[in-house]
């Protein structure tokens, strides 16, 4: 079974185009953290993941999703491979995601991105953090990314 179940935040803009066959995709990087445990420089390890989104939800990501959000991701791992200008091949893997869900809640986005894609026809607006059932808020762990070379916005 391929099922992968990833939560984070968004540590890249969104990337959305229109295949040549007319369909949307939507790509993002995904921080997720290793843990709650800082490593010797005061830092959380965290590890990028590429995520993929076609359709209907490449749409809602595009038109709501915005860098530092936090987001759980369901999905199924797939691999590629690339050969690059000078003729290596190179294999890369990525996330298509099967579902996207807003977790956080953001008082500088405008009503309408306040809301996930489900909670939008009910309109039930999102918890700002997850205190309430003990779990630290993300916001305040601090990751290094610079080997990525992507900036991470918690």
């Amino acid at each position: 079974m391929n099922i992968v179940i990833l939560s984070g935040r968004v540590a890249t803009d969104i990337d959305s185009r229109v295949t040549k066959d007319g369909r949307l995709v939507s790509h993002f990087n995904l921080a997720s953290p290793k843990g709650f445990k800082k490593n010797k420089e005061g830092k959380i390890p965290a590890e990028f993941h590429r995520i993929n989104a076609w359709g209907k939800i490449a749409e809602h990501c595009r038109d709501y999703l915005l860098k530092g959000r936090q987001v759980n991701v369901r999905g199924h791992l797939s691999t590629n491979t690339y050969t690059t200008k000078d003729g290596k091949r190179l294999n890369f893997s990525e996330v298509t995601a099967d579902i996207v869900e807003f977790v956080d809640y953001r008082k500088e986005v405008s009503p309408a991105q306040q809301l996930t894609p489900v909670a939008e026809s009910a309109a039930i607006p999102v918890p700002e953090t997850t205190a309430s059932i003990g779990v630290p808020a993300l916001q305040d762990m601090s990751i290094s990314a610079e080997a990525y070379g992507v900036e991470i916005p918690f």
